[in-house]
């Protein structure tokens, strides 16, 4: 038994498994029954090198006879290779480029040999094109399932598109659809004139802010797209929902994951929870948020109608997109089209795991850094986002976010871009890196200023640390420093000023945890740290609910845990009234004064 690996477009490593000697000589690379000519070989024992007098085509079957048997080439260092991202890359549009007379499928596969469009069950043979396949269907092919049928040399994977841009419950099947006809005018609509300068950004969650029994909200919307379009109070007759975010003044809303994730089973969504760091399809809305998720349709047309309804409101609207990773390699459709090609490894050829959650997405790669750039487009075309918060984005290469920077730079209205510049041990090299220290070479790209957090409520990592608030006044030097938006790396222009987010501990709960203080003298600390916040130079940025101290009973990661903790808790809504007053009042005197606006060295200091 052997397994045969293409580590060059004409060298093949043939390992050996337990112990074995077959005669070299016996040995054949065969492509439909031809031989392909053989330049030497060179036989190490546990393996085996060979090299082809030429290139392999990958267009054929290809199969190594070995010791009486025969063995299907895979895939080995060559698909990693910048010979191969060079030679079968390709500019093509991907996905179901659709016209109401034809629709065009293109699926990026260089290592497939046969490809099957599978629509409404009948089966089209895909042509291959360099590393592509197509295929034209001329007629209307709106609301029409789809998947592909790709054949490798080992396997076969049915396999939905990674470009689908609907799909059924929980991603079964892929839908084409015509935007244009399910919902006319979507994208003409207008959107808030809020300068990337006046941001005052609030993190929320569709579940979280909706899910509680006193939000208002009635009961069939809870914890869905349209249950944040409903104008609603709670029982204590105080705004809730839609109408408290318009209430408290902050420009933009930031929504947690809202494509597909697969963690939360959206024909039962009330037995699991997730924050949806867990990408399924990355041009679809997450279903558990519709009301229908089985109809495709469905939650476009409802997540649209929640981004038009904040906007008619005078909110912009954040997508936090989570392009580093995928849930499951082995799962994943980039996997079962071009096995190895979309993640990072290491020397070793073991997966980069710089995220923490099993691989990290190959974005420095061309068709990588081409699906990226794509997703972003597509929702700034098709749902009028104004903003994208990118998650672990020191994963992400600086070249594919300043392809990034450029497709924004081309809207019609500012688009805001943000994430967090963590220098995570991925396996790519520190220098094309997307961190703080390099954001000379992305300039629109705001950072998450974890300097400003730890200074004020202590390290993030160690709950018993204290800073500023909590611990008399702790660092007072470094706090001057980040109050003007100056503590190197971060400046005022691309500083995030935050003290919470949905990660870690609520304030709240860390000051429970670390202060040591009576509670008027806790939320007097909470008040200070949100006050600093509202008040600095740079973008503030709040989470849901900090405004009337937001807790979680003391757990730190609930991003699997139940609606009970992570919901916003509107009885505090009541309980609270006077610190939301007070939260209230600083957002709208920053909003008032030019001065938060400044956004370099000088300008400030003689401010």
């Amino acid at each position: 038994m052997i397994d045969a690996y293409l580590d060059a477009a004409d060298q093949i490593t043939i390992v050996r498994k337990g112990e074995q000697a077959e005669d070299v000589n016996d040995l054949a690379v065969i492509q439909e029954d031809e031989f392909l000519s053989i330049a030497k070989t060179e036989d190490k024992g546990s393996y085996i090198t060979v090299w082809l007098e030429h290139p392999i085509s990958l267009d054929h079957f290809t199969n190594i006879r070995f010791g009486g048997g025969r063995f299907p080439l895979q895939m080995g260092k060559y698909i990693l290779s910048i010979e191969f991202d060079l030679k079968y890359s390709t500019d093509k549009q991907m996905g179901a480029t659709y016209s109401k007379d034809h629709t065009i499928f293109r699926v990026f596969a260089p290592t497939v040999v046969q490809c099957r469009l599978i629509l409404d069950g009948q089966a089209y043979n895909m042509d291959k094109i360099g590393g592509y396949f197509e295929k034209i269907i001329k007629q209307d092919c709106h609301g029409k399932y789809y998947h592909y049928e790709a054949s490798h040399n080992h396997v076969t994977h049915n396999v939905i598109d990674p470009y689908v841009k609907a799909v059924s419950a929980n991603g079964q099947e892929a839908m084409i659809v015509d935007f244009d006809r399910i919902n006319p005018g979507f994208t003409d609509h207008d959107v808030p004139d809020i300068p990337n300068d006046s941001a005052i950004i609030y993190e929320t969650h569709v579940r979280d802010i909706t899910s509680h029994p006193n939000s208002g909200v009635k009961e069939e919307w809870r914890g869905r797209y349209l249950g944040m379009t409903e104008r609603t109070t709670t029982r204590h007759r105080l705004s809730s929902g839609l109408d408290y975010l318009k209430e408290i003044g902050v420009t933009h809303i930031q929504l947690m994951p809202v494509n597909d994730f697969i963690t939360v089973d959206e024909l039962n969504r009330d037995k699991s929870y997730n924050w949806g760091y867990d990408p399924h399809f990355f041009m679809v809305p997450e279903g558990s948020y519709a009301t229908d998720p089985n109809d495709p349709v469905n939650r476009i047309i409802e997540l649209q109608t929640l981004i038009r309804t904040l906007h008619e409101n005078g909110m912009k609207i954040i997508l936090d997109v989570v392009l580093n990773h995928v849930y499951r390699v082995e799962d994943s459709n980039f996997e079962k089209l071009v096995p190895g090609y979309y993640f990072r490894h290491n020397q070793d050829l073991s997966l980069s795991n710089g995220t923490g959650v099993g691989n990290d997405f190959a974005s420095e790669k061309m068709m990588g850094r081409r699906f990226i750039a794509d997703t972003i487009h597509f929702w700034l075309e098709q749902y009028r986002i104004d903003g994208y918060r990118f998650d672990l984005m020191g994963a992400l290469d600086i070249e594919t976010m300043q392809g990034i920077e450029s497709i924004v730079q081309e809207q019609d209205r500012e688009i805001f871009l943000l994430g967090e510049g963590w220098d995570l041990p991925t396996a790519l090299d520190y220098s094309k890196k997307t961190l703080p220290e390099h954001s000379c070479r992305v300039p629109s790209v705001h950072f998450f200023n974890d300097h400003y957090r730890d200074s004020i409520k202590g390290s993030n990592f160690e709950l018993s640390e204290k800073g500023y608030v909590n611990g008399d006044g702790r660092g007072i030097d470094a706090i001057r420093e980040l109050f003007t938006g100056f503590h190197k790396p971060f400046t005022a222009q691309m500083s995030i000023n935050y003290v919470e987010v949905h990660d870690n501990h609520t304030l709240y709960d860390r000051l429970r945890y670390s202060s040591g203080k009576r509670q008027y003298i806790l939320e007097s600390q909470h008040q200070i740290a949100t006050a600093l916040v509202l008040l600095s130079f740079g973008t503030p940025f709040l989470h849901a609910g900090q405004e009337f101290f937001r807790t979680k009973y003391g757990h730190g990661n609930t991003y699997n845990l139940s609606d009970m903790l992570n919901r916003m808790d509107w009885n505090r809504r009541a309980k609270y009234q006077d610190n939301i007053e007070f939260f209230k009042s600083l957002v709208q005197f920053r909003k008032r004064e030019e001065v938060f606006r400044l956004k370099d060295q000088g300008s400030i200091d003689s401010a």
